[in-house]
């Protein structure tokens, strides 16, 4: 679990991964040219829907998203955004989810992830913007001629390592030629390490609150 509240209060940072397409610190992806803001992940009503199953989390979340989410919004003001899917953890997180998109000052194109069965408001499955095609990445898509495969799903992350026994873990963004994943929005996902199961051509973008660095392969866990 990790908080929010505190990159918000700092300036943003981010760091442009390839012409034109920028990750920023919240944990967006903005596409400059198509002014278009893209999250993945957000996990509405976690908690809720934990609680109705009786592991009492702390009414946490929900809010924060809100809060990041129109943090983000103010800054870029896009002509649209794209939630890549598994918006809802569970049916708990539809109301809060859907008030949001009504109050949007922005439209929203909503993905379906395989957490959304149950949630009505996401239909599509993938959508096309330029030479971008994105899903949400819980099954392989046919990617159409000349696009960059954007998903989300897996929640990566990057695990480094000082030497002496200390570690910390980040949300990462991985990013190649043909494929960019982005980290989980949710305040709740402490991420997958992607570290040791990274391809000879993905570049890890490693996203610490004060900056966005990519990853030496040094740095990355040793094979088993």
């Amino acid at each position: 679990m990790r908080s929010p509240s505190t990159a918000l209060q700092r300036p943003p940072v981010r760091a442009e991964v390839s012409p034109g397409v920028w990750l920023d610190g919240r944990l967006a992806l903005w596409l400059e040219a198509e002014r278009l803001l893209v999250i993945a992940d957000l996990h509405w009503g976690y908690a809720a829907s934990h609680r109705v199953r009786g592991n009492l989390l702390p009414w946490w979340g929900d809010d924060q998203l809100e809060e990041q989410l129109q943090a983000v919004i103010a800054t870029y003001a896009p002509a649209e955004m794209i939630w890549l899917g598994d918006i809802v953890h569970a049916a708990e997180g539809g109301a809060r989810a859907d008030a949001f998109v009504r109050a949007s000052p922005v439209p929203i194109t909503l993905l379906a992830g395989n957490h959304d069965r149950r949630w009505r408001s996401a239909g599509a499955k993938s959508a096309v913007r330029g030479n971008f095609f994105f899903h949400h990445g819980d099954v392989v898509a046919e990617v159409p001629a000349n696009c960059v495969e954007i998903v989300g799903h897996h929640h990566p992350a990057v695990s480094c390592w000082d030497g002496a026994g200390g570690s910390v873990k980040l949300p990462a963004l991985v990013a190649s030629a043909r494929r960019l994943i982005l980290p989980a929005f949710s305040p709740w996902s402490a991420g997958t390490p992607w570290t040791s199961c990274a391809g000879a051509e993905e570049t890890l973008w490693a996203i610490a609150p004060g900056r966005i660095f990519p990853l030496p392969r040094s740095a990355r866990a040793p094979s088993s």
